[in-house]
């Protein structure tokens, strides 16, 4: 009788959870298969009126949230990357969604995956209730999916409440609650693909938390760059696996993670981003020692004209000046570039050089300019070079990293192989061959970065990878429709050959350079026209 009585409570228990899960907000129909007789479908429509809204905006697939373009109301569903011919298993659910039923009207298996993915079939998708139906469509790709929900325009530099949501296969899914808003300097003005800046909070309105992120770690924010001055998006990306290739990811500011996405913009579709952050400075400085935490400075030298000053910042030439990113001695403290500053204003030769190799670390100012030299970037010598101040003892040495690597590759000069950019400093060290080494070290080090990354190789492995993460999961072709780009398929060749071209000059003007002969003559030098000690100290004392 027990037994009996436990038994019915048991049924009765089961019938309430039923009743919850039916009626209650975490009821998730399934969309089921195609049904096998059309005429099922028509009589569907019949029997209803079609809505004049969807009846589903929020669809996922294992769990997965998909991205959700209520423009075209279409939904974008992340299987990852290396499907051919057969599909991973696909389970998709509307979560919310109540007393709603849905359907395939497509059947997706009768196509091979990969051919579905990369031509962005669309698989219609039939959702009805009692009363009403509505049509929505599901588009396959492999790059992950990544969701702001602000409700609100996203500001530039001011940041608005905003949730976030990252879809990466084989990855926990991350749902989070932060703030955003819109970054870049030129780029909000030349285009309307904008990048943005994403802060994760505890809570809207809280403060910031570290969570951890596909890719990127444990971690409080992420950066999402539009790609927009590059019409074929790979520049940027480019860059930053060429850096990571040659550079040691245990040294302080020798990695940056960078990955492409797909992103949503409150049920907007706005295309490839790539996905990164910038140098979280305690983390790095962290891996030379947590006395370089406390005690090491970190700037970066800006052109002014170009880029919206948030932090302190002293002139240098009318137009740049030293932003002060990470100081922890003081909120303005610009002490640790000033002998930097200063070792640029030094007109004697022999001077300088002296004091040159008591200052810089020679290794990571000659990676630097070379990495900058490869790559063909106009932009990093005068603006987005980043200098790390670390002090050791008593004595202060400076370091170098890049920032922004977008401008590269032949994209902003005439796509000219042949020209050499690299930045003053170093061209003065090598023409005074600074410590008698200069010229040897850097061929030296040229030789080690041909052979870990910049040779052909390696370019084209990596332009087939960019293939494959854009052109075979049609991302690049629907960023291009979103944004009306003329180029809708990704062609590498232009930016291959500009780099074989590139090292291939490289060698030869490197070569120039280590020859016994050389008298510095092949470079010309163009002398600083710094802050004088005074002016310096007047800038210190009245920062903008």
């Amino acid at each position: 009788m027990k037994r009996l009585k436990l038994l019915l409570g048991m049924i009765v228990l089961a019938a309430v959870l039923v009743a919850a899960v039916v009626y209650g907000s975490p009821y998730a129909p399934v969309v089921a298969p195609v049904m096998d007789d059309i005429e099922e479908l028509w009589a569907i429509e019949d029997a209803r009126q079609e809505s004049e809204t969807p009846l589903v905006t929020a669809l996922e697939n294992n769990g997965m949230p998909l991205g959700y373009d209520a423009l075209e109301n279409t939904f974008y569903c992340t299987l990852g990357m290396g499907h051919e011919d057969t599909w991973p298993e696909i389970h998709l659910t509307a979560p919310g969604a109540q007393g709603v039923e849905l359907v395939f009207v497509d059947d997706y298996s009768y196509d091979w995956c990969a051919d579905a993915i990369r031509d962005s079939y669309a698989y219609q998708i039939l959702a009805y209730t009692d009363t009403e139906y509505s049509y929505t469509q599901v588009v396959f790709t492999s790059l992950p999916i990544i969701t702001l929900s602000a409700g609100q325009y996203i500001t530039p530099q001011v940041d608005v409440p905003a949730d976030v949501t990252i879809s990466w296969p084989g990855e926990t899914t991350v749902r989070q609650t932060g703030r955003a808003h819109r970054r870049g300097a030129t780029s909000l003005e030349m285009t309307p693909k904008n990048g943005f800046k994403v802060e994760f909070t505890r809570g809207l309105g809280g403060g910031k938390c570290e969570i951890d992120v596909p890719k990127l770690g444990r971690t409080d924010y992420m950066t999402l760059l539009s790609l927009s001055i590059d019409p074929l998006m790979i520049r940027d990306k480019l860059s930053w696996d060429m850096y990571n290739a040659y550079m040691d990811e245990s040294r302080p500011f020798g990695h940056m993670e960078a990955h492409f996405v797909e992103l949503f913009v409150d049920n907007d579709y706005h295309g490839v981003y790539l996905y990164m952050q910038a140098y979280d400075h305690d983390k790095e400085l962290a891996k030379e020692s947590r006395e370089a935490v406390m005690n090491d400075s970190f700037y970066r030298l800006i052109d002014r004209t170009n880029v919206v000053v948030t932090r302190p910042i002293i002139r240098d030439h009318e137009t740049t000046g030293y932003e002060q990113f990470y100081a922890p001695q003081s909120e303005t403290d610009f002490q640790s570039i000033r002998p930097f500053i200063e070792m640029l204003a030094i007109e004697d030769d022999a001077a300088f050089c002296e004091r040159a190799m008591e200052l810089l670390d020679l290794d990571s100012l000659i990676r630097y300019a070379l990495f900058i030299e490869a790559c063909g970037m106009m932009d990093n010598e005068y603006n987005n070079l980043c200098i790390w101040a670390h002090r050791d003892g008593g004595a202060v040495r400076y370091a170098f990293a890049p920032w922004d690597l977008d401008v590269s590759w032949g994209v902003d000069d005439g796509r000219n192989s042949e020209i050499w950019y690299t930045f003053q400093l170093f061209n003065r060290l090598l023409r005074t061959d600074c410590g008698g080494m200069m010229r040897r070290r850097t061929q030296e080090i040229w030789q080690e970065m041909r052979e870990l990354a910049f040779n052909e190789a390696n370019i084209e492995r990596l332009m087939t990878q960019y293939d494959q993460e854009l052109n075979n999961t049609g991302a690049f072709y629907r960023n291009a429709v979103r944004w009306m780009r003329n180029t809708e398929f990704l062609d590498t060749y232009e930016v291959f050959a500009y780099a074989v071209s590139r090292f291939d000059m490289m060698d030869r003007r490197i070569e120039e350079i280590a020859g016994e002969t050389f008298e510095g003559r092949q470079i010309e030098v163009d002398f600083y026209e710094t802050l004088d000690v005074g002016e310096l100290d007047a800038h210190m004392s009245g920062l903008e």
